[in-house]
């Protein structure tokens, strides 16, 4: 049996180098946390979800009562403002802390929060869901964001080798 051992000083530093980087995923989450809220913000202005579909149209008496005739968007502060994300070692959160997100992204159903001090409904009316963010109905990640997680991952990795 043959047994060549190689200490070459650039490949281990590099070996090193590639498990701490790799150890701290935390830049790859940034790029990841910014595709997706970029992909949101993306779909938003388009009127789309994650799937290509159209997001339901405002009803007559909502239009009535906004400035904009696309669903999700009145003056654009959700869109500019209201996605975040935050990144860690291993992970990464996209969303929104605006009050009305859960409402956008699940919908709502005519009275689900109760009732005004006069009576009315809270909602007044139905909320279609508009899937603004990458998750599909029943919890799982849309495969169009998927795919950008996996590519982004994979870029990383190409670029940390």
């Amino acid at each position: 049996m043959i047994k060549i051992d190689i200490d070459d000083r650039a490949v281990r530093q590099a070996l090193e180098a590639l498990s701490r980087r790799v150890a701290d995923m935390t830049p790859a989450m940034h790029r990841i946390g910014q595709a997706l809220m970029e992909g949101s913000r993306e779909r938003i202005l388009a009127g789309r979800d994650w799937t290509g579909a159209p997001f339901a149209p405002n009803r007559p008496a909502t239009l009535a009562r906004k400035k904009g005739r696309q669903p999700l968007i009145d003056h654009k502060t959700f869109v500019t403002s209201r996605l975040h994300y935050e990144a860690g070692r291993d992970a990464v959160t996209v969303g929104s802390p605006a009050v009305q997100a859960a409402v956008l992204q699940f919908g709502a159903k005519k009275g689900a929060f109760g009732k005004t001090r006069r009576g009315a409904s809270i909602p007044w009316g139905a909320i279609p869901a508009r899937r603004y963010l990458p998750v599909t109905q029943d919890g799982r990640l849309d495969e169009a964001a998927r795919r950008l997680i996996l590519d982004t991952l994979s870029d990383y990795l190409d670029e940390a080798i």
